[in-house]
């Protein structure tokens, strides 16, 4: 699946320090918009063909890693917002199923 994400700087709250989005490690939740705040949906960073900036649109490829869980609020041209715990880190869309 592909997302545009951007990243919220670290003044404005966010990270201290962007994530390798290209080595599969970096596995936060996303929360698509309009739905219940609490249904985090895991994925998996696995290709990033830029180097990233805060505040900057950049486009990745993700993985869905859990089976059992319900992805399909993930549509092209939902919103989102990317959360590690309880921190908003940033936000995206669905680019690209």
């Amino acid at each position: 699946m592909d997302l545009v994400v951007t990243f919220t700087s670290p003044n404005d709250g966010g990270r201290e320090h962007l994530p390798d989005l290209g080595n599969g490690l970096y596995r936060p939740h996303v929360v698509v918009d309009g739905r219940p705040r609490d249904e985090y949906l895991g994925v998996q960073f696995i290709g990033c063909s830029v180097t990233p900036e805060f505040g900057v649109e950049v486009p990745v490829t993700v993985r869905l890693p859990y089976e059992g869980v319900d992805y399909s609020p993930l549509k092209v041209g939902a919103t989102f917002v990317i959360k590690e715990g309880q921190k908003e880190v940033g936000g995206g869309r669905v680019a690209k199923l």
